[in-house]
């Protein structure tokens, strides 16, 4: 019901566009988004389906990276449009692009060899494409619009309902037997939202960026300080803050002691990971503000097994005062180890690497973490 809300929605504002858009011929608005396409972009988005082909545009026209490639590009509900070196506009590959950001990349699907009686065969990548999306595909833009067939029809779940899909380079086709017999049982995949929401990020350096895209799932995109949105010479680019940072592992978990700055600074704050039976990557936490003050003598009675160690300091007071953190962890196997870490803070947690060993620690609202090694 809701997704049928959604289409009744969109069929009312393609009728209705004539009030929500400017006057103007080289600019349209839309109070629904609160954005406005111009120029080349408006062109092709009037020529090709207009709103019920890419939906409403979701974000400003501007330089943005795409495939490794710098050029000004808008980001709308079905598409992201890019305007190419020549000036020509084209869509962009959302549809590759969002299977490999799921780690499903296309290359990974069963092919084919021939296509089915009526169905088109791609030899290029050993596709097919069948009724209802072979007419769909052919008479709404073909190879241009779409590109080549990437997987088979395949059924996915789509806002809670599932549905037969099929993969293109730049686009996701869906059928919606609800629909049958009009213009919109085929219908084009969300893929410009799906896809900013991670590609639409303010972007890491370079060096963090296989991490940054592999974990932005979960985390959100990365949040700039206003000193740092200031770049008129080109796109943010952010880079991982050092903090000071202290890490000990215990039979069971680990131990994380680190003093984060935003704009502004927090305190000292001492993290306690306590490891999976399942997954060894995977672990709860627990935070605890660092109340340990230089000089202040760490006494426990027992004497820990050969190879284990009772942590000291700012570690050794958590872990001898709080008997549900000393059982849950065990004994510590290692000694405190210190080093220079970098910091980022992101919508839904924070990242911090530990460049000793190569290490990522994500700290997830909510109480969930992973630690994992930064390269992947």
């Amino acid at each position: 019901m809701k997704r049928f809300t959604a289409i009744l929605m969109l069929c009312l504002s393609a009728l209705i566009l004539p009030q929500a858009v400017s006057a103007s011929n080289q600019e349209r608005c839309f109070r629904e988004t609160g954005y406005c396409i111009s120029g080349p972009i408006l062109r092709y988005w009037e020529r090709n389906g207009g709103l019920s082909t890419f939906g409403f545009p979701i974000s400003g026209q501007g330089m943005q990276m795409a495939e490794d490639r710098m050029l000004q590009a808008q980001w709308f509900e079905r598409d992201r449009l890019e305007i190419q070196a020549d000036g020509r506009v084209t869509a962009g590959r959302l549809g590759a692009r969002y299977l490999e950001l799921q780690d499903r990349p296309w290359q990974t699907f069963p092919t084919v060899d021939q296509a089915d009686p009526g169905c088109a065969y791609f030899a290029i990548t050993r596709h097919q494409v069948c009724e209802p999306f072979l007419t769909y595909w052919r008479t709404r833009g073909g190879l241009e619009r779409f590109g080549y067939p990437i997987t088979e029809r395949i059924r996915e779940e789509i806002e809670g309902k599932v549905y037969e899909v099929q993969y293109f380079e730049r686009r996701r086709m869906e059928f919606h037997p609800e629909l049958a017999g009009t213009p919109y049982e085929v219908l084009l995949g969300r893929l410009g939202v799906e896809v900013m929401r991670i590609d639409g990020c303010v972007s890491l350096e370079p060096m963090y960026e296989p991490t940054a895209y592999a974990y932005r799932r979960l985390l959100g995109c990365p949040i700039a300080s206003s000193r740092e949105l200031v770049s008129p010479t080109g796109p943010v680019q952010l880079r991982m803050r050092p903090v000071p940072l202290a890490v000990q592992r215990f039979e069971r978990g680990v131990m994380l002691w680190t003093r984060r700055w935003g704009d502004v600074p927090v305190p000292s704050e001492i993290f306690v990971l306590t490891s999976s039976s399942t997954d060894p990557q995977r672990f709860t936490w627990q935070m605890f503000a660092d109340e340990w003050t230089e000089g202040t003598p760490i006494r426990f009675s027992e004497t820990p097994p050969p190879g284990r160690y009772v942590p000291e300091r700012g570690f050794g007071y958590v872990w001898v005062h709080n008997a549900e953190v000393r059982s849950r962890l065990g004994w510590a196997i290692e000694p405190e180890q210190g080093e220079t870490g970098g910091h980022r803070q992101f919508q839904r947690g924070f990242m911090i690497t530990r460049p000793s060993n190569d290490t990522v620690f994500i700290i997830l609202d909510g109480g969930e973490a992973l630690v994992a090694p930064r390269k992947n």
